[in-house]
């Protein structure tokens, strides 16, 4: 005859039974974490100018999200989902990725159906990281006012992911240096964004921003140091070699 089970049996087995769910649940987002970086570090590397520019996204995007009041759980969603925003861009030509000056309008065109590839790529997926990275590459161009792309989304029909890493990437953009323009300075950069409340952005993600501007301006600095650090060691090896 089988002994009949305590209720601290029961427990034990339930508290294995999840610390074992955990750990599966716990692996299976690390494996998506790093597919998701894998896959934006191959779009990125197809232009040169980018740099750290996926993680600069990924941490912007973070603050904003928590400013805005976001679960813990929802911030790290798009942690990790935000370097997908450009994914698309792995359909494009390098004559028209890499091109200098301005884009023809049939070259333009084919630049704004980026956000649509994005997107297919991530179509029917199952996981909350899979399906955030979809949003977010199909919805980061889409403007507060309409006039963005690819479906000329307005106001609060753009998902909220899509509106805070739009609002990252603009920044990011801003205080870079690009072939086509200099690096702004981090406060003429977010004096931009705030001017563009309520046409390019959503004033209550530019609020979230605004409020924690000197988490932002950690992040730049960071990846800004590093950067440097790397260029100087880059020369270091040129001389060496």
């Amino acid at each position: 005859m089988r002994k009949k089970k305590t209720k601290e049996a029961y427990r034990e087995e339930v508290r294995k039974a999840y610390d074992k769910l955990r750990k599966a649940y716990r692996q299976l987002w690390d494996s998506h974490v790093e597919m998701i970086f894998r896959l934006a570090l191959m779009a990125e590397c197809r232009d040169p100018e980018t740099g750290t520019h996926i993680v600069r996204i990924s941490e912007y995007s973070a603050v904003i999200a928590e400013g805005f009041g976001l679960p813990r759980k929802e911030v790290e969603i798009i942690r990790y989902s935000s370097p997908m925003h450009d994914i698309g861009k792995i359909m494009l030509p390098d004559s028209i990725l890499r091109k200098k000056g301005d884009l023809n309008p049939a070259q333009l065109k084919l630049m704004r159906e980026h956000p649509l590839a994005g997107a297919d790529i991530f179509r029917n997926a199952r996981s909350p990281i899979m399906r955030a990275c979809g949003v977010i590459a199909l919805t980061h161009h889409e403007r507060f006012d309409g006039s963005g792309y690819p479906k000329g989304l307005k106001g609060k029909k753009i998902p909220l992911y899509g509106r805070i890493v739009g609002l990252a990437d603009v920044f990011d953009a801003l205080i870079s240096k690009r072939s086509y323009k200099k690096a702004y300075t981090f406060d003429k950069s977010v004096s931009m964004i705030m001017e563009r409340a309520g046409t390019h952005f959503d004033p209550e993600v530019v609020m979230a921003f605004v409020r924690n501007r000197g988490k932002i301006r950690k992040v730049w600095q960071a990846n800004k140091d590093i950067e440097e650090f790397l260029k100087n060691a880059e020369v270091l090896r040129t001389h060496l070699t």
